[in-house]
């Protein structure tokens, strides 16, 4: 077998056993999603609101770059994975 070959199915295999044991990320990708309803990858204050309401001081310190909008990244910043 190749070296190079072994060595991708190895790191592979020890991807998927370093998982948290009932890791389940689809959910709060699919919550950043329903958020984001004109589907441009990027939630504004005025989606945030229709789920969070008008807490302006909430979005603004999940806002790190301060753009207006939130990234998957600083979405996930302020509330974090899982739960």
């Amino acid at each position: 077998m190749n070296k190079i070959f072994t060595t991708a199915i190895l790191a592979c295999l020890l991807t998927v056993l370093a998982m948290p044991i009932g890791a389940d990320e689809t959910k709060d990708h699919i919550c950043f999603r329903a958020l984001d309803t004109d589907k441009d990858g990027l939630v504004t204050f005025e989606e945030f609101a229709q789920h969070y309401g008008a807490d302006e001081a909430r979005f603004k310190t999940a806002d790190a770059d301060q753009d207006g909008r939130l990234t998957h990244e600083e979405y996930h910043g302020l509330l974090g994975h899982g739960g």
